[in-house]
C-alpha cells in the first residue's frame, strides 16, 4: 500500500527541538503540555491498515524476544501483532542490516488494560524509590515515560504502529546496544538514542539499527533508542502535516 503521507509530510524539526529543550531542562509538565497542545490539533484518520500476526507475516530472520514487563498473568501472544505496513517496513529494514545482524522484537501491540497495568506498576515502583513525591508528581513522572489510553490520541503501542526493537546475532544472542552490569545503566541518559559516554561499539550498533529503521520510514523516540513507530500520534506530531494514519485498529 502506497501512502501519500510519506511523500507530503516532512519532519517538523521545531517540534523535535522543543521537546528536547523541555527534556534537557527536566520540565516534565511543560513537556506534557507541549505535546497535548499539538495533540489537540492533530487529526486521526485511520487508513484501516489491518493488524496482522508477527508469527505469520514477519520475516523469519527477525527474532521475537519479548521483554518481561513484570506484570502478572500477561498474555504475551496478544502483544505479537502490528499493522501490515509496519510489518512490511520491519521486513525491509531487516534486509538493510549487515550480515549476521537481526532485528529482535522486544514489544509490539498492547491492549488498553496492559497499558494501565504498566502505569500502575510504574507508579508503585516510583513511589518506593521517591516517597517524597505526591500522587500528582508521580502521575506526571510516569506519563513522561508511558503514553496513556486517556491521552488525546491513542498511544503508539495501542495503534499497532509502534515497536520496541534491538539487534540480535546469528546465535540468538543480543548484539550490545546498552550497558549491562555497570553504573551506566542507572543513568537514564544512556537510554537516549544519541547519548554521551557510550562505548564506541555500542554506539555503532545503535546507529546500524537507527539507520535501517529510519530509512524505511520509522520515527525514533529520542528518549528510547529501541522505540520506533510509524503512523501513530507521536510519528504524526513530529511532522508538519499533523495527521495520524493509525488510531485503535478495528480488527482486534
Amino acid at each position: 500500500m502506497i501512502n501519500i503521507f510519506n511523500f507530503f509530510n516532512p519532519i517538523d524539526y521545531t517540534v523535535i527541538n522543543k521537546l528536547k529543550e523541555f527534556d534537557r531542562a527536566d520540565k516534565l509538565e511543560e513537556y506534557l503540555d507541549f505535546i497535548n497542545n499539538i495533540f489537540k490539533t492533530l487529526k486521526v484518520i485511520d487508513n484501516n491498515d489491518p493488524l496482522l500476526s508477527l508469527r505469520e507475516y514477519l520475516n523469519k530472520n527477525i527474532q521475537i524476544k519479548l521483554c518481561n514487563l513484570k506484570i502478572d498473568n500477561i498474555d504475551d501472544e496478544s502483544r505479537l501483532f502490528l499493522r501490515k505496513t509496519v510489518i512490511d517496513k520491519l521486513n525491509r529494514a531487516q534486509k538493510l542490516l549487515p550480515k549476521g545482524y537481526h532485528l529482535a522484537i522486544r514489544d509490539a501491540f498492547r491492549f488498553e488494560n496492559l497499558v494501565w497495568d504498566l502505569y500502575n506498576l510504574y507508579c508503585k515502583n516510583l513511589k518506593l524509590v521517591r516517597p517524597d513525591l505526591n500522587d500528582k508528581e508521580i502521575d506526571i513522572e510516569v506519563r513522561n515515560k508511558i503514553a496513556m489510553p486517556d491521552d488525546l490520541v491513542p498511544p503508539g503501542h495501542m495503534t499497532g504502529g509502534a515497536v520496541d526493537v534491538v539487534l540480535g546475532d546469528d546465535n540468538g544472542d543480543f548484539i550490545p546496544t546498552r550497558i549491562v552490569g555497570t553504573d551506566f545503566i542507572n543513568d537514564p541518559n544512556h537510554q537516549y538514542t544519541f547519548c554521551n559516554n557510550l562505548p564506541k561499539e555500542m554506539y555503532k550498533n545503535r546507529m546500524i539499527l537507527y539507520n535501517a529503521m529510519t530509512k524505511v520510514g520509522f520515527s525514533n523516540f529520542f528518549r528510547e533508542y529501541w522505540h520506533y513507530s510509524y503512523g501513530d500520534g507521536y510519528w504524526a506530531m513530529k511532522r508538519k502535516k499533523k495527521i495520524s494514519i493509525y488510531g485503535i485498529p478495528k480488527n482486534i
